[in-house]
């Protein structure tokens, strides 16, 4: 991919829940490593988990932990990290959904009342 460009340098920073997918990821070398297909978190906790970075179009997303994440521009994104780094992080997984069997509702029934 080619050298990322100074799009988003004129903008002011924004906060992670700001950030919408489709914008550039750009490596710490400079280089464009994808786009963001999704912003990982908890925005009621204010919980920033990272980004689901999707390098290219047939491949699968990455996530790139928010430690790695210094800069949030609205349609650009700088990360620590280089685009080897990038392209090494394992491939993005949604967390399991949590599933409640029934028998185990006791504490549930307590605390709604049924």
């Amino acid at each position: 991919m080619a050298r990322g460009g100074t799009v988003g340098l004129s903008e002011p920073e924004v906060s992670w829940k700001a950030l919408e997918p489709g914008a550039e990821v750009i490596s710490s070398d400079g280089e464009v490593v994808g786009k963001v297909s999704r912003v990982v978190g908890d925005a009621e906790a204010d919980v920033f988990t990272g980004l689901a970075v999707k390098p290219g179009v047939l491949s699968g997303e990455r996530l790139v932990p928010s430690e790695h994440v210094p800069r949030i521009w609205p349609k650009r994104v700088e990360v620590s990290l280089t685009k080897a780094q990038v392209e090494a992080l394992p491939p993005f997984e949604d967390p399991p959904a949590v599933r409640i069997e029934p028998g185990v509702s006791g504490f549930f029934r307590r605390l709604f009342g049924r």
